[in-house]
């Protein structure tokens, strides 16, 4: 028989995002993902804001900084606001 999977809830990134604007630099889990490669990508789009449905809460692109560690239910994205983006 093959491996079941636990399936873990959606993230709620709207409401991250906003518990992470009322608390600037305090580090906030966004989730954690089975696969290494989509936490990275959700990372990713975290940090750049992507216009992903779930990246939208998080722009301007610079405005978040993330981390991954990995765990032992697969890879944990952590999050927090940082400020604004200056354009450069």
């Amino acid at each position: 028989m093959g491996r079941r999977l636990r399936r873990r809830p959606l993230a709620d990134h709207a409401q991250r995002a906003a518990w992470m604007r009322t608390h600037p630099f305090q580090w906030l889990e966004i989730s954690t993902y089975p696969a290494t490669y989509s936490a990275h990508t959700v990372a990713r789009g975290i940090k750049t804001g992507d216009r992903v449905e779930y990246a939208r809460h998080y722009g301007p692109a610079g405005a978040f900084e993330t981390r991954t560690t990995t765990t032992e239910g697969g890879t944990t994205v952590h999050a927090r606001f940082i400020g604004k983006a200056v354009n450069g």
